[in-house]
This record gives structure tokens, C-alpha cells and sequence, in this order.
């Protein structure tokens, strides 16, 4: 296996080098060790060779960590990248995880920890390597697929979260499947249903050479009609397979850029210029219905939105959003709370409406703080029921505007229904609920 130590201080990767060749000893396996002073020489040289893991650091000169993290990830996405810093500012954590980082470690590093940590990457990365394709599968459609799978169990709201920020923020699936956002707001919702039923289930991620298969079990709360029907009205681009108490998508792969087509005479300066997605028209859809062709645009950014000095207030008072809502459903939340924040989705709502390409996003934030305005008593009393709606609300805020200002993203208005349909099932906690027996329709309506 290929290692970097990136580092600008030269005790710090020694420090580190030294670790990785007691490993070698110890477990009987073999390194090659490569190091790097900053970010722009680790992301020429990952470029060059392929890491199998990185040790970053985050705060160096000419590139910083998180800066290098997001140019190697685009690629190179199965490089692992463990973060080692002496930063402990929570929000540089954030976004060096969100950008690709698989881990953190803080220094002073910790020797008998960081052994712990290099056995686990290893087991990890050993299986990554040794690829297989295995005769026991979860989904209905193929039992050959990779000897691997991810493994969600969702029995509570926290496990929900975890699968949504894991899938949707945290790795880089969006660069490699198709449609995935849709799907996996369709899986939350249909999730946030069973556990409402105490319905507890398992989501399996598999993929094969062509294809990603997500598939749900233990549903036996809804018959096969009713799922069908809700999956024909928010999934149809998807083909989908309901076997004994199982629910299988397909998805297909996305077709991007082999990064070693990429000349080697490309500087660091020049690799986020050159490192692109390109435009690409997807596969024949798996669906037996046919669908119209259509080209997937290729991810930019829109810097021309917002000025500098209104981005930098917007994205402070969508972290200082974040905070209060993470005091959703605890006993520290109070009335107060729920005022400071009706104030900033109001302020965030301002902001966004200079523009005309943000007016759905800033009328979706406008109902949100009449909301408040009017139910706040009501908010606070079932904040614990609504706290993961609001969640998934924030985060899409979140990757909206890292997508739109920094990685790139399709088009402005690409996350303005998902948005929306948070916003209005918060709403419909509050405003004319209905009774017992609606329709399932209306619950899944996002």
C-alpha cells in the first residue's frame, strides 16, 4: 500500500513515519512511504501516484489541507484521507470531513491510538483492494455483485441522520450514482414512516461494475400497491423490484473522467482547472417505461449570486442556524430558541431574495419563519417530532450553498423542491394535519 505524510513540519512526519514503520513490524505488512511539505505538492503527487492513504494536515503554506482535500478527491475518490491537526476549531472539522476526509486525529498524536487507527485503515483498505464478487446478496435483481456492502440499521432517529448525512454529505456518492439525492430523500421519508409505526429496517448499499442497488427490508407495514404507486409518483426515473418483505432500487453508475488522462506536465495551480466533471449523457434508463434522453450538465459554480461580504454573513448565520437546530429535541431548548431561530431563517431568507434565481428557496425560508412566527409555542412543544425535518432542512441549506459557491453544482435551482417539500412537511405538523387515515400520498408528498 501507497502512504503520504503531508506535513509542513518535518518532526511531525517523522513522528509519523515512524509509527507506520513499527506497524510494518508489528502486523508483517508492507508501506511505501511518501511524503509532502504542502498541500500543492501532495496533490501533484497524488496525481502521480496512487495514494491508497493520506495522512493531512490542515494548516500549511501555499495549499492548505482542506483546499488539497477536495482537489484529490475529485481524482482520486478511493484515496483515504485521515485528517492529523492541531486545529480544533469545530466548523474546519465540518468541512474537512464534508470535503472527503475519512477521519481526524488530533495532535499530539497518540502512539498506541494511532496504531489502534492504522490497524483499522488497514482492514478497511485491505478490503477495498481485494474486490471480489459474492454468491449471498441483499437486492433482489443480481447476486453478483462486489464481495462488499454498506449497512445501515435504522431504529431510531439518529440512525436516519446518520444515513442521510453519510450518503448525501459526508462521501462522494454523488460522483459515482445517478439520481442519488432524490432516491435517498425518498428513503428517508419512507424510514421516517416506519419508525413512526416502530417499524425498525435495514438499508444495504451494493454496487456491481454498472450499477448501485439500495435495497430495504422488514417492509411489511405498507402493501405493494400502496408502495408502488408512491414510488411511480416520486421515484419513477428508478426501476424498482418488491420481493417478500425486500424493496430494491437500481441506480445506475455515473460516467466521469479517469483522472489519469490528465497530463502529467499539469501543475498543482492547474489541477482544479483541469480535474472536471465532464458533461455526460446517462444509460438507458433500467425502468420499463421509457424515459426522454437528456444530458446531465456539467457542475459549476454560480460566484455571481452573492458578494463576497453578503456570502461570507450568509454562510455565518446558516452555522449559527445549525447550531440552534442541533438543540432540537433536548431539554436546554427554550422559547427564546425557537426566536433566535425565526431571526435567522428571516435574515437568510432577506439575503436570498436580491436575486431572482434564489426566490424559491427565499419563499421556502419565508414560510419556514411564519411559521415560527405564528406556532412558536407549539414548535418548541413537538420540536422532538419535527427535529429530524428540520435537520434534513439545514443540511440541504448547507450543501446548497457549498455546492453552489465552492464544488459546483447543476444549476442554481437544483435542490429548490427538496427544500420546499421540508419546509411544507414541518408545516403540515402544524397546519391542518388530517386524520389518522390519510392518504399515505400526503405524508410522502415532498
Amino acid at each position: 500500500m501507497k502512504v503520504l505524510i503531508v506535513d509542513d513540519m518535518d518532526d511531525n512526519r517523522e513522528i509519523l513515519e515512524k509509527l507506520i514503520k513499527r506497524f510494518q513490524v508489528q502486523h508483517n505488512v508492507s508501506f511505501e512511504i511518501f511524503e509532502a511539505s504542502d498541500g500543492a505538492k501532495a496533490v501533484t503527487l497524488a496525481r502521480e501516484v496512487d495514494m491508497d492513504l493520506i495522512f493531512m494536515d490542515i494548516n500549511m503554506p501555499v495549499m492548505n489541507g482542506l483546499e488539497a482535500t477536495k482537489l484529490i478527491k475529485r481524482f482520486s475518490p478511493n484515496s483515504m484521507i485521515i485528517v492529523v491537526s492541531s486545529e480544533h476549531d469545530d466548523d474546519m472539522q465540518t468541512n474537512i470531513l464534508q470535503a472527503g476526509a475519512e477521519d481526524y486525529v488530533h495532535k499530539p498524536v497518540n502512539p498506541s491510538v494511532m496504531l489502534s487507527r492504522l490497524a483499522n485503515y488497514h482492514k478497511l483498505l485491505s478490503s477495498r483492494n481485494a474486490i471480489g464478487f459474492q454468491t449471498q446478496a441483499m437486492n433482489t435483481f443480481t447476486k453478483s455483485v462486489y464481495s462488499y456492502h454498506v449497512r445501515f440499521f435504522i431504529s431510531n432517529d439518529d440512525d436516519l441522520a446518520q444515513f442521510w448525512e453519510t450518503l448525501l454529505m459526508r462521501f462522494d456518492y454523488h460522483n459515482h450514482i445517478n439520481n442519488l439525492s432524490d432516491l435517498v430523500r425518498f428513503l428517508y421519508h419512507l424510514a421516517t414512516y416506519q419508525l413512526q409505526k416502530s417499524y425498525k429496517c435495514n438499508v444495504y448499499l451494493e454496487e456491481d461494475a454498472e450499477n448501485f442497488y439500495f435495497t430495504m427490508d422488514n417492509m411489511k407495514l405498507l402493501s405493494v400497491t400502496l408502495i408502488s404507486k408512491m414510488i411511480d409518483k416520486y421515484c419513477s426515473f428508478v426501476k424498482y423490484e418488491i420481493k417478500d418483505d425486500h424493496l430494491t432500487f437500481v441506480l445506475s453508475r455515473v460516467e466521469s473522467v479517469n483522472a489519469h488522462e490528465v497530463q502529467d506536465d499539469t501543475s498543482a495551480d492547474e489541477v482544479i482547472d483541469k480535474v472536471t466533471v465532464a458533461e455526460k449523457t446517462p444509460k438507458a434508463s433500467l425502468d420499463t417505461k421509457p424515459m426522454p434522453m437528456q444530458t446531465v450538465q456539467a457542475l459549476q459554480t454560480y460566484d455571481d449570486l452573492l458578494d463576497e461580504e453578503t456570502l461570507s454573513e450568509f454562510e455565518h448565520i446558516v452555522l449559527k442556524l445549525k447550531t440552534e437546530i442541533s438543540m432540537m429535541g433536548t431539554s436546554s431548548l427554550e422559547l427564546d430558541d425557537i426566536d433566535t431561530m425565526h431571526g435567522y431563517i428571516t435574515e437568510l431568507a432577506n439575503i436570498l431574495n436580491t436575486t431572482t434565481d434564489t426566490y424559491s428557496i427565499s419563499e421556502s425560508l419565508k414560510n419556514f419563519s411564519l411559521l415560527l412566527d405564528e406556532y412558536g409555542e407549539e414548535f418548541l412543544a413537538k420540536s422532538q417530532d419535527v427535529a429530524q425535518m428540520v435537520q434534513a432542512f439545514i443540511n440541504d441549506i448547507m450543501m446548497w450553498k457549498e455546492m453552489i459557491f465552492y464544488t459546483g453544482a447543476p444549476s442554481v435551482d437544483f435542490l429548490n423542491n427538496s427544500i420546499s417539500s421540508n419546509v411544507e412537511m414541518i408545516r403540515a405538523v402544524f397546519i391542518d394535519t388530517g386524520s389518522e387515515d390519510e392518504d399515505l400520498g400526503d405524508i410522502f408528498d415532498f
